[in-house]
């Protein structure tokens, strides 16, 4: 039987879905699972706070210690009780990963899933790639990668650059997408088509997800379509309330599951990311994921990461990146040809069961472990996690 340590101080709850999934591949994988999660000493947008931030990081740093010390006691009493066979360690592990590596001689999978680099410098742009701090991050970044015998990405070509950037030999990295651990078991039926055209944007509002582009694109359409937007970034939401439209309609900051899971349900086409960071050519974010699980059609950049995965014009569909001008197009020729957007909308579902259902995720995540772990751990029973 091979023991799966899951060790680390991860995010949890509903709005991060990237270690639940995670979890829940490893759970269907037939290993034994254990989650060991600690308190996180930076949660969820207070870790955003404190990275843009840099003359905070002494202070930061002082915490950092402290947990890692409390961090390496807890990892000798879950190896203790576990004995595990390989540890995985999930996002965020950038600091955790060295920390394991200086005990552990087994195996370590660490989902990087975010550089830390890259978000920070590229896709929000809080420090120029020249800086000291740019410096600083790339170099936590690779850290935590050569502390790690397999790190995990979410797309092969996000795998394919953190591999580049950390100097990292290609057997090393791999990719698991992100997958959505509430979804239903079967799509709801599509929408009765009527004009105008429903489109919904749901986000953060992060610079990949290129909302300012879309809301201009809807606006040039003329009323033949329509977009409600929930969430967006607070300069986002202001830009769209101080210019009103009778085109967009601004929802709430934030909803939790169930309403915006009926949002998805009466819409006619979600909308995915239309930014110009190099990270939009790289990810396929858990809202597209979301709404193909929905069985609704998605809208989003034409970007390798979406071509690695799908087809355009038959499970997806596509626009340029960072053009508003030929989004409209792409959206006036849906409402020329809308009666398409129903046989999409299954296919978009089926495209969710094949590449990021649980299963699919399980059936990655196990070809991932086996050379790791060796033909000769092979597993035989359902896995049991453990909070």
């Amino acid at each position: 039987m091979v023991r799966v340590l899951v060790f680390g101080a991860w995010d949890d709850g509903v709005g991060y879905p990237r270690p639940r999934s995670l979890l829940r591949a490893l759970n269907d994988t037939g290993h034994e699972v254990v989650a060991w999660r600690l308190p996180s000493t930076f949660a969820g947008q207070r870790r955003i706070d404190v990275v843009r931030r840099p003359w905070r990081w002494p202070a930061a740093a002082a915490r950092v210690f402290a947990a890692g010390r409390r961090a390496r006691t807890s990892f000798a009493a879950a190896r203790a009780a576990v004995t595990p066979d390989v540890v995985v360690v999930p996002y965020p592990g950038h600091f955790m990963a060295p920390m394991v590596r200086s005990v552990f001689r087994g195996p370590i999978v660490l989902d990087l899933f975010l550089s830390a680099h890259d978000t920070a410098v590229e896709d929000r742009g809080y420090f120029g790639p020249r800086s000291l701090v740019a410096r600083a991050l790339a170099g936590i970044d690779r850290r935590a990668c050569e502390a790690a015998d397999l790190v995990l990405l979410d797309t092969p070509t996000h795998a394919q650059r953190v591999a580049t950037t950390c100097g990292l030999p290609a057997g090393r990295v791999g990719w698991l997408p992100v997958g959505d651990p509430d979804a239903a078991a079967a799509a709801e039926p599509y929408p009765e088509l009527a004009a105008p055209l429903r489109l919904l944007f749901f986000g953060t509002g992060v610079p990949l997800h290129g909302l300012p582009v879309l809301v201009e694109a809807v606006e040039r359409c003329g009323g033949s379509v329509h977009l409600d937007v929930i969430g967006g970034s607070p300069a986002e939401r202001r830009a769209i309330a101080a210019r009103p439209s009778s085109c967009v309609t601004l929802g709430p900051a934030f909803v939790d599951r169930v309403p915006l899971q009926r949002a998805i349900a009466a819409a006619h086409v979600v909308c995915g990311v239309f930014g110009r960071s190099g990270k939009t050519a790289r990810v396929i974010p858990f809202k597209v994921m979301h709404a193909l699980a929905a069985g609704r059609p998605v809208l989003t950049g034409d970007t390798p990461a979406v071509r690695e995965w799908m087809q355009p014009g038959h499970d997806v569909l596509v626009a340029p990146t960072d053009d508003a001008a030929a989004l409209a197009d792409t959206l006036q020729g849906l409402v020329r040809e809308a009666d398409t957007l129903p046989a999409i909308a299954r296919a978009a579902r089926a495209a969710y069961e094949r590449r990021f259902s649980p299963e699919a995720l399980a059936d990655q995540c196990r070809a991932l472990l086996a050379p790791l772990l060796g033909a000769h751990h092979a597993p035989d029973r359902r896995a049991s996690v453990h909070a």
